[in-house]
């Protein structure tokens, strides 16, 4: 059997991914992360020695090692769903230091993040990055967090196959609703583009390193999928001005 990346194959996975119950940002980012292999590749079948000078070829367009690691965990995924086993490359290990400047935020520099985010008109990067900031929630999980969600309290995700609660504090559920409120979200996902999508990650993560840089924060959190949580109560969103 040939081992060409086709656009059939291609939506093989995509189908096998909503099968699944992946979000839409999750196979969006999937999507995007496939096609950069499909960039790679030319044209060439895979073979597991493509996949290790593929690992070379990210290294050596300047990506740093957890991009990498994600450009190849979707790789891999995509392997194992075709059935091309013995292709897996090894991703690489994160140091502590790497682990903690990406999943640590400083209460100081939460503080500066969503003032200056506010201050540019982006109420809503300032809010999604609190519900990152203050629960368990995964980015890939925010298409789930609703307005029926605000009256339960908690987010039903499922991981690794079992469903767990993700309970949402009752401050922050106070500023979802003053955020719903203030943008006239009457029913359905919170965080939504204006066609009613879930955010994609990529715009996200473009936002907030533009608000970081106005902040004077490293711009590098912009590439956080979750952030460490900062002391509850350390909410500045009661200054939000439809609050007032």
């Amino acid at each position: 059997m040939s081992t060409y990346i086709t656009a059939e194959r291609i939506s093989y996975f995509i189908s096998v991914l909503q099968k699944n119950g992946k979000s839409f940002n999750t196979i969006s980012a999937y999507s995007r992360n496939i096609n950069k292999l499909v960039e790679f590749l030319k044209n060439s079948e895979l073979s597991a020695t493509q996949m290790i000078n593929y690992k070379n070829w990210l290294y050596g367009r300047g990506f740093k090692k957890r991009t990498v690691n994600a450009y190849l965990a979707a790789a891999n995924y995509f392997c194992e769903v075709m059935g091309w086993h013995g292709m897996k490359a090894s991703l690489e290990p994160l140091d502590y230091d790497e682990l903690q400047n990406h999943m640590d935020i400083s209460i100081a520099n939460y503080n500066k993040l969503l003032y200056t985010a506010l201050q540019n008109n982006k109420e809503r990067l300032a809010m999604m990055v609190q519900v990152l900031c203050h629960t368990d929630l995964r980015f890939c999980e925010l298409g789930l967090l609703t307005t029926d969600i605000l009256e339960k309290g908690y987010v039903e995700v499922t991981r690794r196959n079992k469903k767990i609660k993700i309970m949402i504090p009752v401050i922050l559920i106070e500023d979802l609703n003053a955020y719903v409120r203030y943008k006239g979200i009457i029913k359905g996902i919170i965080f939504r583009t204006k066609n009613g999508s879930p955010v994609n990650r990529s715009n996200f993560c473009k936002d907030l390193k533009k608000i970081c840089i106005l902040a004077g924060i490293d711009e590098n959190i912009g590439s956080i999928q979750r952030v460490k949580n900062v002391v509850l109560g350390s909410y500045p969103y009661h200054k939000l001005k439809y609050k007032n």
